[in-house]
């Protein structure tokens, strides 16, 4: 732990007295570029405030935590956080500018949370922050950080069984989201029937998933071979799926991780139909920085599915084969689906305005909320 040479005292006093009733610790946060010291009180207080109501949990403020300290991003600097606070839960982000005055969203807010207790910590967390919107970026952080605080959800137990290797061994595994320990020691698994999501995450090396259906009295082995990574990990999310684009270069189509250099890049989702969102944000060295971004329309009204191969739609018996489609004016459309020999064919009335998914099996179309 570094010295803290005079102030010592100072932080003996604030862990006693925080000690005493502090379930989790929120400094004042580090700041990236030219951000207003206005606007980093308000989160900060927004926040501390989102994480006492969702939750119900004592929060200490964290004064005598310097910014250089509270936006490091670093597991080892919330612990450092947590044990002068005395507490169980720390944490630790910046707010960084990423556009000038006038643009939608001119600051992003990036951070972690970490349990020094269990010696877990959260992925990059990632969000948009608006001047005027700091109270509703405040409140959905807070619930990430409150659900972190929470135990873990018990998986299902019953008769089938799933064994979890990985090479090299000693990799974290989650199972739906749950820690079930590492692929040395986890042992075998007695889970109930039914879908299971595996996330196998080791440093230095790239997060790695896996979907298992286990039926009754079933018995999985699953074994991975992780591969090693200079960097971090990018894990991009959208409404709707998109094409994603690090520094102009493809990488798939949401949901999609893959591995970056550390440093600062941009993640560009592209979609027919919609604007292009391009979010800047920094990689760490064996961090996972997740991306969940919503997409805007670019055109009024529209209409769009999740395009595959396989499926053909019309509108009013004319093909549509980018998945979307624009030049519509409200009112009364004949739409086709056409998909493995099945065709649903129905008369829907298109309103004059707003975005609409096309449901591809019932036919239905459903407003999209952006």
């Amino acid at each position: 732990m570094p010295r803290v040479g005079r102030i010592a005292p100072l932080f003996l006093v604030a862990v006693l007295v925080s000690s005493t009733w502090a379930q989790v610790a929120i400094p004042r946060f580090g700041t990236r570029g030219d951000v207003p010291p206005t606007l980093v009180e308000e989160f900060a207080i927004a926040l501390r405030a989102g994480v006492r109501d969702v939750g119900g949990l004592d929060v200490a403020e964290a004064d005598l935590i310097t910014p250089g300290i509270a936006g490091s991003l670093d597991p080892e600097s919330a612990v450092f956080i947590a044990e002068l606070e005395g507490v169980r839960f720390a944490v630790s982000g910046e707010i960084a500018r990423v556009g000038p005055e006038g643009t939608p969203e001119p600051f992003r807010i990036n951070l972690i949370v970490l349990d020094a207790r269990e010696g877990r910590s959260t992925d990059l967390i990632n969000r948009p922050l608006r001047p005027e919107g700091t109270a509703e970026i405040a409140r959905e952080i807070a619930e990430v950080i409150v659900n972190f605080t929470r135990p873990e959800p018990a998986l299902p137990r019953g008769n089938s069984v799933l064994f979890i290797s990985s090479q090299p061994s000693e990799a974290d595994i989650f199972v739906n989201g749950s820690s079930v320990g590492k692929t040395s020691e986890a042992g075998i698994l007695m889970l109930a029937p039914g879908r299971y999501e595996i996330e196998l995450r080791k440093e230095g090396f790239l997060l790695e998933t896996r979907t298992v259906e286990l039926h009754d009295s079933d018995t999985r082995f699953v074994h991975v071979v992780l591969s090693p990574i200079s960097g971090g990990i990018i894990q991009v999310d959208a409404e709707p799926e998109a094409n994603v684009l690090l520094d102009g270069q493809p990488q798939g189509v949401t949901p999609v991780a893959f591995p970056a250099l550390p440093g600062d890049h941009t993640v560009s989702l592209t979609r027919g139909g919609f604007y292009t969102k391009r979010v800047p944000l920094s990689v760490r060295n064996y961090r996972v920085t997740r991306l969940e971004e919503r997409l805007e329309p670019a055109t009024n009204p529209l209409v769009f599915w999740h395009a595959s191969p396989e499926t053909l739609v019309f509108f009013d018996d004319v093909l549509q084969s980018d998945g979307f489609v624009t030049d519509l004016t409200g009112g009364l459309v004949v739409i086709e689906v056409r998909r493995g020999g099945v065709v649903l064919r129905d008369i829907r009335e298109v309103p004059a305005s707003g975005a609409f998914e096309l449901d591809l099996e019932t036919g239905e179309l459903i407003p999209y909320v952006h």
